[in-house]
């Protein structure tokens, strides 16, 4: 009888952390070290960038990942990464005035895929 209740409690409490929304993590500070120091370019690095076509794919493609549906009011910053293909990070704000920052991924065949889901806040202080 003792089992089967404290079973029923460790369940409840396992199943009520469940429902609490997880925060993400914070980017790790060699990756935003890394893409905002852009006076040192060295091959493979990160450089600042425009918004290209490919930039606005990348761009769709996080605003879709979001959870919740999400219009761009504008993209503030984007950074590449020229590897086997092409990383971008992109730092942007939301018409709710919340700004959000992600890594895509652009393989070379085209195809995109989120490396660093959106989170709040900028890589780089502007």
């Amino acid at each position: 009888m003792k089992a089967k209740m404290i079973c029923a409690v460790v369940t409840a409490f396992i199943l009520t952390g469940c429902d609490k929304p997880k925060e993400e993590p914070p980017v790790e500070n060699k990756t935003a070290e890394a893409i905002c120091n852009t006076k040192e370019s060295m091959p493979g690095g990160w450089t600042r960038s425009e918004v290209t076509p490919e930039v606005q794919k990348a761009m769709d493609l996080v605003l879709k990942g979001m959870k919740k549906p999400a219009k761009l009011k504008k993209i503030i910053s984007v950074h590449s990464q020229v590897v086997s293909g092409v990383n971008y990070a992109l730092e942007y704000q939301l018409e709710n005035g919340t700004v959000w920052s992600a890594i895509v991924y652009r393989n070379l065949n085209g195809q995109y895929s989120i490396t660093q889901t959106a989170i709040a806040g900028l890589f780089c202080d502007h």
